[in-house]
Order: structure tokens, then sequence, then C-alpha cells
């Protein structure tokens, strides 16, 4: 994509990109599948409204972030309102920092996924599988290989995550959290 923003095709590949890691920042702060949702199509709603030609990539991506964190406000505000006290509302809600740690941590995992998505072959496979949150034996008898292969074959995969994404930090994350790669 060109770094000037125009067009349905645009906002398509936008729509395409970063819904679902938009989807799991409102999910982080809502706590409601729904609501996160609801949340998150309307935050592209709003980019669809105002995407014009003197859009960058980079500000629609900020302005889609913005925009999903004051909707998760508002709601958790709405929420708020109809359960407790409004003057706590101040202590709970979530934290500037908190919701910058969010953004990064869900473009981490965009990041990831996206990369994922460019492998095939049994790379592809235990990759998607390990996302589900299959362990390593878990993984060796749906693909009906021995363990010492799925760890092989994880090793690869990783030898070529760090091609693609060729930022060591994102692989430690996707390692660490999201393949368990301990069982």
């Amino acid at each position: 994509m060109s770094d000037s923003i125009n067009g349905i095709d645009t906002f398509k590949e936008l729509y395409t990109d970063y819904f679902q890691a938009v989807w799991g920042f409102c999910n982080t702060y809502l706590k409601d599948r729904e609501q996160a949702m609801d949340a998150t199509q309307e935050t592209f709603f709003k980019l669809y409204e105002r995407l014009d030609d003197s859009y960058t990539k980079r500000n629609a991506v900020a302005f889609i972030y913005i925009t999903a964190k004051n909707i998760c406000m508002d709601i958790l505000r709405r929420n708020k309102f109809k359960t407790e006290d409004a003057e706590q509302l101040k202590d709970e809600l979530p934290s500037e920092d908190s919701f910058l740690e969010e953004i990064a941590t869900q473009e981490m995992i965009r990041c990831v996924h996206s990369a994922i998505n460019q492998l095939s072959g049994r790379s592809l496979e235990i990759a998607t599988l390990a996302l589900e949150g299959k362990s390593n034996p878990e993984i060796a008898d749906v693909l009906g290989i021995s363990l010492n292969s799925v760890k092989s074959l994880k090793k690869e995969m990783y030898t070529k995550l760090r091609k693609i994404i060729g930022h060591e930090y994102i692989i430690l994350f996707f390692a660490k959290h999201l393949l368990h790669v301990d069982k």
C-alpha cells in the first residue's frame, strides 16, 4: 500500500489487516465479546466515514486505535453508570499506559499472524495448531508424526518466521505466549 490513502480498496485493506487486532484490543478492556465486536465495527464505520486523501496509512492506523479506545471508554462509562457509583469510575478505567501497552501487544500479534499466513505446508499446520493451544504431543498426534519431528519442524518454522518478520522480539513474544515451546 502506498503511504497516501484513498478509495474503498484501501479501506478494505485496513479492515482486513487490523480488524482482528482492534477486536482483541477492545475485548481486552470490555471483557465482552459482543461489545468488543460492536466497538470494533463502530471504529471501522467511523474510519470509513472520515477516510480521504489527506490520510496516510500511519494516520489511519492511529485513528483506528484512538477511536477504538474512545469507544471502549464510552462503553465502560455507560456500563459503570448502570452498575455502580460514577465516582468510582475514574479509578477503575484503564490508564493511558495500559492502552498503549495493549496496542503494542495487539500489533505484535497482528504481525505474527501476518507472518504465519505466509508459511506453507507443515510449518503452517504446526503454527495453526499451536495457536489453537495444542501442545507438542497433541500436535504430533493430530499430524501423525513423532514428537521429535514436531520439535524439529517448530525450529524450522521459527527460522522462517525470523526471516519474514525480522524482529527477534516478536518471535520471542510469539514463542513465549503463543506456541508453548516447553510442552
